[in-house]
Protein backbone atom coordinates (compact mmCIF):
# COMPACT_ATOMS: atom_id res chain seq x y z
CA UNK A 1 0.00 0.00 0.00
CA UNK A 2 1.18 3.32 -0.82
CA UNK A 3 1.28 6.29 1.23
CA UNK A 4 -1.11 8.21 -0.25
CA UNK A 5 -3.51 5.02 -0.11
CA UNK A 6 -2.98 4.54 3.26
CA UNK A 7 -3.85 8.84 3.92
CA UNK A 8 -7.04 8.07 2.05
CA UNK A 9 -8.26 5.21 3.63
CA UNK A 10 -7.44 7.36 6.80
CA UNK A 11 -9.40 10.08 6.15
CA UNK A 12 -12.46 7.85 4.92
CA UNK A 13 -12.27 5.85 8.63
CA UNK A 14 -12.05 9.40 10.35
CA UNK A 15 -14.71 10.88 8.67
CA UNK A 16 -16.61 7.95 8.68
CA UNK A 17 -20.01 6.84 10.90
CA UNK A 18 -19.13 4.97 13.96
CA UNK A 19 -21.02 1.71 13.42
CA UNK A 20 -20.46 0.19 16.93
CA UNK A 21 -23.28 -0.71 19.21
CA UNK A 22 -22.49 2.26 21.65
CA UNK A 23 -21.37 4.70 18.75
CA UNK A 24 -18.68 6.18 19.69
CA UNK A 25 -15.16 5.81 21.35
CA UNK A 26 -15.13 5.11 25.30
CA UNK A 27 -14.35 7.76 27.08
CA UNK A 28 -11.55 5.86 29.10
CA UNK A 29 -9.61 5.56 26.21
CA UNK A 30 -10.74 8.66 24.05
CA UNK A 31 -7.15 10.37 24.88
CA UNK A 32 -5.77 7.43 23.82
CA UNK A 33 -7.11 6.73 20.39
CA UNK A 34 -7.19 10.77 19.83
CA UNK A 35 -3.11 10.46 20.49
CA UNK A 36 -2.99 7.55 17.56
CA UNK A 37 -5.03 8.92 15.49
CA UNK A 38 -3.18 12.36 15.46
CA UNK A 39 0.04 10.24 14.31
CA UNK A 40 0.61 9.90 10.88
CA UNK A 41 1.67 6.34 10.83
CA UNK A 42 -1.81 5.00 12.20
CA UNK A 43 -5.63 5.26 12.51
CA UNK A 44 -7.92 2.99 14.62
CA UNK A 45 -10.55 1.32 13.00
CA UNK A 46 -12.33 0.05 16.58
CA UNK A 47 -11.91 0.10 19.88
CA UNK A 48 -13.23 -0.80 22.97
CA UNK A 49 -11.76 0.25 26.88
CA UNK A 50 -12.75 -2.85 28.38
CA UNK A 51 -16.33 -4.02 29.59
CA UNK A 52 -18.49 -5.95 31.93
CA UNK A 53 -21.13 -7.82 30.24
CA UNK A 54 -24.24 -9.71 31.09
CA UNK A 55 -25.86 -11.23 28.02
CA UNK A 56 -27.85 -14.18 27.40
CA UNK A 57 -27.87 -16.73 24.55
CA UNK A 58 -31.11 -17.22 22.27
CA UNK A 59 -31.24 -20.55 22.57
CA UNK A 60 -34.50 -22.16 20.95
CA UNK A 61 -34.66 -26.13 21.25
CA UNK A 62 -31.01 -26.60 21.95
CA UNK A 63 -29.60 -24.63 19.09
CA UNK A 64 -27.54 -21.46 19.71
CA UNK A 65 -29.05 -18.69 17.43
CA UNK A 66 -26.16 -15.99 16.62
CA UNK A 67 -28.11 -12.95 18.37
CA UNK A 68 -28.07 -12.32 21.89
CA UNK A 69 -29.66 -9.72 24.45
CA UNK A 70 -27.82 -7.49 27.08
CA UNK A 71 -29.16 -7.75 30.30
CA UNK A 72 -26.08 -5.67 31.54
CA UNK A 73 -22.76 -4.14 30.38
CA UNK A 74 -20.45 -1.03 32.48
CA UNK A 75 -16.98 0.46 31.08
CA UNK A 76 -15.93 1.22 34.98
CA UNK A 77 -16.20 -0.72 38.39
CA UNK A 78 -19.37 -2.26 38.82
CA UNK A 79 -21.56 -3.22 42.19
CA UNK A 80 -22.94 -6.30 43.47
CA UNK A 81 -26.57 -5.53 43.43
CA UNK A 82 -25.81 -4.39 39.44
CA UNK A 83 -25.60 -8.34 38.12
CA UNK A 84 -27.73 -9.71 40.67
CA UNK A 85 -30.52 -7.54 39.83
CA UNK A 86 -29.86 -7.71 35.80
CA UNK A 87 -30.15 -11.60 35.70
CA UNK A 88 -33.28 -12.99 33.88
CA UNK A 89 -33.54 -16.44 33.36
CA UNK A 90 -36.14 -16.16 31.26
CA UNK A 91 -34.61 -14.22 28.44
CA UNK A 92 -32.04 -17.41 28.09
CA UNK A 93 -29.11 -18.63 29.30
CA UNK A 94 -27.00 -15.65 30.97
CA UNK A 95 -23.25 -15.18 30.81
CA UNK A 96 -21.27 -12.80 32.60
CA UNK A 97 -18.16 -11.80 30.96
CA UNK A 98 -15.03 -9.18 31.07
CA UNK A 99 -13.74 -8.40 28.01
CA UNK A 100 -9.92 -6.21 28.10
CA UNK A 101 -8.74 -3.61 26.21
CA UNK A 102 -9.40 -4.39 22.29
CA UNK A 103 -7.97 -2.02 19.98
CA UNK A 104 -7.35 -2.46 16.06
CA UNK A 105 -5.02 -0.24 14.35
CA UNK A 106 -4.12 0.19 10.59
CA UNK A 107 -0.53 1.02 10.28
CA UNK A 108 1.14 2.75 7.13
CA UNK A 109 3.80 0.24 6.97
CA UNK A 110 4.66 -3.45 8.68
CA UNK A 111 7.52 -1.26 10.31
CA UNK A 112 5.70 1.54 12.17
CA UNK A 113 3.17 -1.95 13.39
CA UNK A 114 6.13 -3.58 14.59
CA UNK A 115 7.05 -0.68 16.84
CA UNK A 116 3.56 -0.38 18.15
CA UNK A 117 2.75 -3.91 18.67
CA UNK A 118 6.33 -4.34 20.49
CA UNK A 119 4.81 -1.78 22.83
CA UNK A 120 1.94 -3.65 22.90
CA UNK A 121 4.16 -6.39 24.26
CA UNK A 122 6.21 -4.79 26.63
CA UNK A 123 2.87 -2.67 28.51
CA UNK A 124 1.23 -6.63 29.06
CA UNK A 125 -0.64 -7.13 25.94
CA UNK A 126 0.56 -10.30 25.35
CA UNK A 127 -1.75 -11.66 22.90
CA UNK A 128 -1.55 -8.52 20.84
CA UNK A 129 -0.79 -9.80 16.98
CA UNK A 130 -0.13 -8.31 13.20
CA UNK A 131 -2.60 -9.06 10.31
CA UNK A 132 -1.29 -8.76 6.75
CA UNK A 133 -4.29 -8.03 4.22
CA UNK A 134 -3.70 -9.09 0.43
CA UNK A 135 -3.33 -5.69 -0.64
CA UNK A 136 -0.46 -4.80 2.06
CA UNK A 137 -3.48 -3.27 4.79
CA UNK A 138 -1.06 -3.71 7.78
CA UNK A 139 -3.60 -3.99 11.12
CA UNK A 140 -2.55 -3.98 14.87
CA UNK A 141 -4.56 -5.81 17.33
CA UNK A 142 -3.95 -4.95 20.80
CA UNK A 143 -5.45 -7.23 23.32
CA UNK A 144 -4.33 -9.19 26.08
CA UNK A 145 -5.85 -12.64 28.44
CA UNK A 146 -7.06 -10.63 31.00
CA UNK A 147 -10.43 -11.79 30.98
CA UNK A 148 -13.60 -13.78 32.41
CA UNK A 149 -16.60 -15.76 31.06
CA UNK A 150 -18.94 -17.63 33.80
CA UNK A 151 -22.28 -18.69 32.97
CA UNK A 152 -25.07 -17.57 35.73
CA UNK A 153 -28.54 -19.42 34.30
CA UNK A 154 -29.20 -22.51 32.22
CA UNK A 155 -32.68 -23.40 30.99
CA UNK A 156 -34.61 -20.72 33.47
CA UNK A 157 -32.28 -22.14 36.75
CA UNK A 158 -29.72 -19.49 38.45
CA UNK A 159 -26.79 -21.69 39.35
CA UNK A 160 -25.31 -19.51 41.37
CA UNK A 161 -25.96 -17.52 44.72
CA UNK A 162 -25.70 -14.09 45.77
CA UNK A 163 -22.57 -14.93 47.30
CA UNK A 164 -21.16 -16.14 44.68
CA UNK A 165 -22.14 -13.22 42.51
CA UNK A 166 -20.35 -10.80 44.98
CA UNK A 167 -17.64 -13.10 44.48
CA UNK A 168 -17.14 -12.81 40.43
CA UNK A 169 -18.45 -8.71 41.12
CA UNK A 170 -15.17 -8.25 42.69
CA UNK A 171 -13.08 -10.78 40.95
CA UNK A 172 -14.27 -8.87 37.51
CA UNK A 173 -13.73 -5.31 39.31
CA UNK A 174 -10.01 -6.85 39.74
CA UNK A 175 -9.60 -7.47 36.52
CA UNK A 176 -11.21 -3.47 35.09
CA UNK A 177 -7.71 -2.12 37.67
CA UNK A 178 -5.70 -4.44 35.76
CA UNK A 179 -6.74 -3.43 32.28
CA UNK A 180 -6.66 0.42 33.22
CA UNK A 181 -3.03 -0.15 34.12
CA UNK A 182 -2.05 -2.39 31.20
CA UNK A 183 -3.92 0.79 29.15
CA UNK A 184 -2.36 3.56 31.15
CA UNK A 185 0.71 1.93 30.36
CA UNK A 186 0.53 1.33 27.08
CA UNK A 187 -0.42 4.86 26.39
CA UNK A 188 2.91 5.81 28.30
CA UNK A 189 4.99 3.75 26.67
CA UNK A 190 3.77 4.50 23.65
CA UNK A 191 4.11 8.44 23.82
CA UNK A 192 7.92 8.22 24.70
CA UNK A 193 8.70 5.68 21.72
CA UNK A 194 6.44 7.29 19.43
CA UNK A 195 8.13 10.82 20.51
CA UNK A 196 11.68 10.08 20.14
CA UNK A 197 11.03 9.07 16.66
Amino acid sequence: MTPEEFMNQKSQILDGVDLSRKGCIDDPIKGLVQFINEESDFVTTSSCSGRVVLFCEDVTNGNHKKGCKWLFTSHENIKDDDLWNSIDPKEGNNILKYEPLILHVQCSTLESAKLMHTCALESGFRNSGITLGKRGKVILAVRSCVGLEVPLTEDGIVLVSKEYLEFLTKKANEKIEENKLRTERFFCNLSIILGSR
